[in-house]
């Protein structure tokens, strides 16, 4: 059984899923942070393989991403990485724009996330009905990964509805149209909107961008079934080191 499928039959609601960068703040020290967030109550981890292009990541993750590209992390690290990090016992969901996974192939890369503990995919510049997208998904359901869907706001009914015939696991649903890490208050319209693809997907819903308090936390804990946090963790990480992200993760969900 996909690790997903136990969390989310458990019961336990909202649960809290902590992003976190591969190679950084260094390749060695992100298992150090993999494994903090895990003590600090971290429910799911989404793993982020870092791009050079990560359009959907604001300044705060772009500029980690950037260092952890500067420090020599690869694919294949970040692969090594998902091993590791998986025997810490939380699902893990692989974060990856298409550009990698093209390059490494994408079967092959399924292959190789699935065989090294992943239980989701998370690639937010590849639409499902793609050629890409459509090669990604057969992937998925035959290595047992769940592709998870990333909308907005103010996506049409009708496309929810596309997107809901192959989706698994839960939607990831950003707080708002944007980058991560975009500071603001969360409006109504998100509210509705997390209610309209409870009924549409009939699956729980994740909500991230934007989360950096236990305010936050709290307000988006009362509609989504998980709460997304990642921009914070960086500063965190910046200030106190890694093993500081177990006492965030705490201050935040407690």
């Amino acid at each position: 059984m996909n690790k997903l499928d136990t969390l989310l039959s458990g019961g336990k609601r909202p649960l809290f899923m902590a992003h976190m960068i591969a190679g950084y703040p260094s390749v060695d020290a992100s298992a150090d942070v993999a494994e903090a967030l895990v003590r600090g109550g971290a429910d799911v981890l989404e793993m982020q393989i870092p791009f050079s292009d990560p359009m959907a990541d604001g300044p705060t993750i772009s500029v980690a991403c950037d260092e952890a590209l500067k420090g020599g992390i690869t694919v294949a690290d970040a692969l090594e990485l998902l091993k590791k990090i998986s025997a810490f016992g939380a699902p893990i969901a692989v974060m990856s724009y298409i550009n990698p996974v093209f390059r490494y192939g994408i079967p092959a890369f399924v292959s190789a996330i699935a065989e090294r503990g992943a239980s989701a995919l998370i690639v937010p510049d590849c639409p499902f009905d793609t050629e890409e997208g459509r090669e990604l998904l057969a992937a998925c359901k035959e290595n047992g990964i769940y592709l998870i869907p990333v909308v907005s706001p103010g996506v049409p009914e009708e496309r929810l509805r596309q997107l809901s015939t192959d989706s698994k696991g839960f939607v990831y649903c950003t707080s708002r149209q944007g980058i991560t890490g975009a500071t603001g208050s969360f409006a109504q319209e998100l509210f509705d909107f997390v209610a309209q693809l409870k009924t549409l997907f009939k699956l729980p819903v994740a909500v991230g961008f934007g989360v950096k308090s236990r305010d936050d936390v709290t307000t988006l804990a009362k509609h989504a079934d998980i709460v997304i946090a990642g921009s914070v963790f960086v500063s965190v990480i910046k200030s106190g080191g890694p093993t500081a992200v177990e006492d965030a993760v705490q201050t935040l969900t407690s």
